[in-house]
């Protein structure tokens, strides 16, 4: 009897001392909800808890731990950091995020010009094409380029729509052994002419040439050369090859940017000295 009343006295003071304990909640909310959260004991040693807010745990009969605190969430700036010492009771931390100021995205004017300075070129080209389509359907039949053939006439009826006049040629190379050079001789007597949209044209025309004939440009059609005015003479010359113009229109064709032509093909024609008359090609 004795044994059974100590055993009900030990679990009643068990009772007892439990019923003593208490719960404490930590609770972390945030304005606007659904921010990440991330604690440590120091700012330096932030870790990640993978919770959002709002959040809440509890622990039972002993005092939290002494921690800092931060949430974040995309669009607005990081909270305060908030230390809380070791303490009984329940922890409750609130934050309020900030705003981040939305960044007007604005299109520059300049953009703007010359995607529509690219479209219309695009179009004028496309135009030329078609003017000259019959041209370019007879030079495909050519096995090799004749002297005065289509291929010839199809580059200078492009440049001519395009409001240049030149005296065309394509010839085997004598620098290059089995390989074509076109060669076009612009009539000097044209006025206000530019030199880059003359360059330009005439690139679109190689390339599109190159494209549709039946040789292969990286075995039989080697250089494009013509004339230019350098230092205000009217002799100079410039050479391109044309698979640098088949890729120069590739990249015309692809882009809304007409600088971006312009760019590459500069980087890869070679302005001749106008001390050499007649270079080799």
């Amino acid at each position: 009897m004795y044994y059974k009343r100590l055993l009900s006295l030990l679990c009643f003071t068990a009772l007892a001392i439990q019923g003593c304990a208490s719960t404490y909640k930590e609770r972390i909310t945030s304005d606007p909800p659904g921010a990440d959260i991330y604690w440590g004991y120091s700012q330096s040693n932030f870790v990640d808890t993978d919770y959002v807010t709002p959040f809440e745990r509890s622990i039972y009969g002993r005092a939290w731990e002494a921690l800092c605190y931060q949430v974040q969430k995309e669009g607005y700036y990081d909270s305060e950091v908030i230390c809380r010492s070791s303490e009984s009771g329940d922890r409750i931390i609130h934050f309020v995020l900030i705003t981040k100021p939305v960044e007007e995205v604005q299109v520059p004017v300049a953009l703007e010009a010359n995607e529509k300075k690219t479209l219309s070129i695009k179009q004028k080209y496309s135009e030329t094409a078609q003017a000259s389509s019959v041209l370019l359907t007879e030079a495909i039949k050519e096995e090799i380029p004749a002297e005065q053939g289509p291929a010839v006439h199809y580059i200078e009826k492009y440049l001519e729509d395009n409001g240049y006049k030149c005296y065309v040629e394509i010839f085997k190379s004598r620098k290059h052994h089995g390989k074509f050079a076109i060669f076009i001789n612009r009539y000097s007597s044209e006025v206000k002419f530019n030199k880059d949209k003359f360059t330009e044209a005439a690139i679109i025309a190689a390339a599109t040439l190159a494209e549709h004939v039946r040789w292969d440009p990286s075995d039989l059609f080697f250089d494009y050369s013509a004339i230019f005015e350098i230092k205000n003479k009217s002799v100079g010359w410039a050479i391109i090859s044309v698979e640098d113009c088949v890729a120069a229109r590739n990249l015309f064709m692809s882009t809304s940017n007409i600088d971006k032509f312009t760019t590459f093909w500069k980087s890869k024609i070679k302005y001749i000295s106008d001390k050499d008359p007649e270079p080799i090609l």
